[in-house]
């Protein structure tokens, strides 16, 4: 279904933070919202008994990630940690071509598209096969063949470690200097022009990239207004390292609140041991948190020490499980099961909603252009049927609570992205 050039008429929409009834949205020729309630296009489209609500957007993927299902090892002692479950992984790219990666995140992004996501960040830091950083555009490629809106994170990878220990095979395929990867982010940057593309930044972590070039590529991010993006304390191993190689009780998060202004530009992602009193330093700067609540509960990783003032956003990372309204009801789940409480962080299904896309796209700096139902912005956006048995008696009042606590994949109907339905 393509709704460019016409008029959608929807029973409920999700706009300006509350259910609105009898909706109709307007999208020009080029899927932008141009009237909202305004007789603007003759042609017409009734979603007579459906709910409308913004496209999610998934802040956190590792694409290829997903071709490990079925290898979990859980429960078993061959990857009983999440570093042994990294050995693994590494075995998936060891021969990595440019179509196996195409085919890899093709089939991976049209499973997200299914699952109501419309705009995904991938954290791409496997470049190379047989020439330097010649994986990248088969990543772009295979987002724009299967429709969906991408946030590419280029992400620098320099070492194996804060000691610079010997490099495993396989991480060859990731390192890069620091000027060789700014000279093909700035040819990337040139090349692309596709309206679905836009490219961002990531340093993968702070073992894998030192703190003086963290420091300058997120400040490369500000000066071009970008998102910057960095893998965060989520093994208690980093901050351990990180300590015995600077000889101080400093962990990855001082260092950087310490050394960099941090702003609405910088993403932690998993944050999942970072002190709670530095998780409320990121909120006081407006940094933004993603969180990737089934992922690290399937690596076994912990719970983040969140606050209600924190910007925090949703990802899909690892891929073995797409359901992005699983990954909101577990972001709830895990922290009323850590807090003992109903109550955490005022994280309420509407909250729930509001991370899952108007915050994910703020940390993908896509503010402009996505996350919520606006003259202005694309139409990006999922639609549930009214219809299934699991909205039966909701009422106005009751459809998100409902939609993020009790529904799933099987209830969305329709998924545009740009005023076209992409879901097969």
């Amino acid at each position: 279904m393509n709704i460019r050039g016409k008029t959608v008429h929807v029973k409920y929409a999700w706009i300006g933070g509350k259910i609105e009834e009898n909706v109709s949205l307007s999208v020009d020729e080029s899927g932008k919202i141009v009237g909202i309630n305004q007789k603007i296009f003759e042609e017409n489209v009734h979603l007579t008994n459906h709910l409308v609500v913004p496209g999610f957007v998934n802040t956190h993927s590792h694409a290829f990630h997903r071709h490990l299902r079925g290898r979990s090892e859980i429960g078993k002692s061959a990857a009983d940690t999440f570093w042994k479950w990294r050995d693994n992984m590494y075995g998936l790219v060891a021969e990595v071509t440019k179509d196996k990666i195409y085919q890899y995140c093709l089939s991976t992004f049209k499973e997200m598209i299914n699952a109501g996501i419309t705009s995904v960040g991938e954290f791409h830091y496997v470049h190379h096969s047989e020439q330097k950083f010649d994986l990248d555009q088969s990543v772009i490629q295979a987002a724009i063949d299967s429709g969906i809106r991408i946030v590419l994170l280029q992400t620098l990878y320099e070492r194996a470690g804060f000691d610079s220990p010997p490099v495993h095979p396989v991480q060859e395929r990731f390192i890069a200097s620091y000027e060789d990867f700014i000279g093909n982010l700035e040819k990337l940057r040139r090349d692309q022009n596709h309206p679905r593309v836009q490219i961002g930044v990531a340093a993968h972590s702070a073992r894998a990239v030192p703190f003086d070039n963290i420091k300058r590529l997120f400040e490369f991010a500000t000066g071009q207004k970008i998102p910057f993006h960095i893998h965060l304390e989520e093994q208690p191993k980093e901050i351990m390292d990180c300590q015995k190689w600077i000889g101080q009780k400093q962990g990855p998060s001082d260092i950087l609140l310490s050394e960099m202004h941090l702003n609405e530009y910088f993403t932690a992602v998993h944050a999942t041991f970072t002190p709670a009193q530095n998780m409320i330093q990121f909120a006081k700067l407006g940094a933004n948190v993603s969180i990737c609540p089934c992922t690290e509960g399937y690596l076994g990783d912990g719970i983040p020490r969140i606050n209600e003032n924190l910007k925090i956003s949703f990802g899909t990372d690892c891929n073995n499980r797409i359901c992005f309204l699983e990954e909101m009801r577990w972001a709830c789940f895990s922290q009323q099961m850590l807090n003992n409480s109903r109550s955490v962080c005022g994280l309420s299904p509407e909250k729930l909603l509001q991370c899952a896309t108007i915050d994910g796209a703020r940390a993908l700096s896509l503010s402009s252009s996505a996350g919520s139902l606006e003259i202005g912005k694309y139409f990006d956006a999922v639609s549930f049927s009214l219809d299934s048995p699991l909205f039966a008696n909701s009422l106005a009042d009751t459809l998100i609570d409902s939609l993020v606590l009790s529904a799933g994949n099987r209830e969305i109907s329709h998924v545009f992205v740009s005023g076209v339905d992409r879901k097969t």
